[in-house]
């Protein structure tokens, strides 16, 4: 498992991408990744690898492998990660932590860590990816021309909508105009 906290909104992994947001600007065209919203899990420099958080596949754990049909998160729903590793099965948490001030973010996990989370704290929103993105140096292009906005996780915190509805959401959190361009 790791994991990622923010305190007062602020990430504390400063000069990487690693536990941000990417959202898609409206103007990218490219279609496996148009109005997705990322989490991106590693910044190694030359590689970045994360899950896509709003393409639901309408189906539980449960019905993924039978080691989660018995446990407390069979029936968290399962998204799909990206076109890389696509029979890989991700849990990813995400809880703030209203005594401390701070947004937490849980990956990688596994689903002992998982049922854990779920028994001991408040709150927490869980989910299933199946597969996962990996990009290269060009997305730091692709940011700087402005394809991705990148937030701070801790965003997350409140947001109810898990669909496109995410991503107009977070698009229109950071830049109310952005909608103009679609």
């Amino acid at each position: 498992m790791k994991k990622c906290s923010f305190s007062s909104w602020r990430s504390k992994i400063a000069g990487t991408l690693g536990g941000k947001m990417l959202i898609a600007h409206p103007l990218l065209e490219d279609e496996q990744f148009a109005k997705t919203v990322l989490f991106v899990e590693n910044d190694s420099g030359n590689a970045v690898t994360g899950i896509i958080l709003n393409r639901p596949l309408s189906i539980m754990l449960k019905s993924l492998k039978t080691e989660f049909e018995n446990l407390p998160i069979s029936n968290v729903p399962v998204y799909h990660g990206g076109q890389d590793g696509e029979t890989l099965v991700s849990l990813t948490a995400w809880v703030f932590d209203d005594r401390k001030k701070l947004f937490e973010v849980y990956y990688t996990l596994d689903g002992n860590e998982a049922t854990a989370l779920l028994e001991t704290k408040e709150n927490i929103q869980l989910r299933a990816f199946l597969g996962f993105c990996e990009f290269d140096k060009k997305l730091y292009d692709d940011i700087e021309n402005g394809l991705w906005i990148v937030e701070n996780a801790a965003e997350l915190f409140g947001v109810q909508e898990h669909e496109e509805n995410l991503w107009r959401s977070m698009l229109l959190r950071k830049n109310p105009n952005a909608l103009v361009y679609k």
